[in-house]
């Protein structure tokens, strides 16, 4: 996944990504992360 991206975040937690999104405070707000639970795999973050 290209790192340089401002919707990827490669080392956050869940929790980390809900405070991101919820800062940004609006509807369609997205990033992408790496997966905690499946290596190798990602998780789309929506607010």
């Amino acid at each position: 996944m290209p790192s340089h991206q401002p919707w990827y975040h490669d080392n956050i937690t869940r929790s980390k990504a809900e405070d991101l999104l919820s800062k940004a405070a609006r509807d369609g707000s997205f990033l992408i992360r790496d997966s905690e639970s499946v290596q190798g795999a990602y998780a789309l973050c929506v607010l």
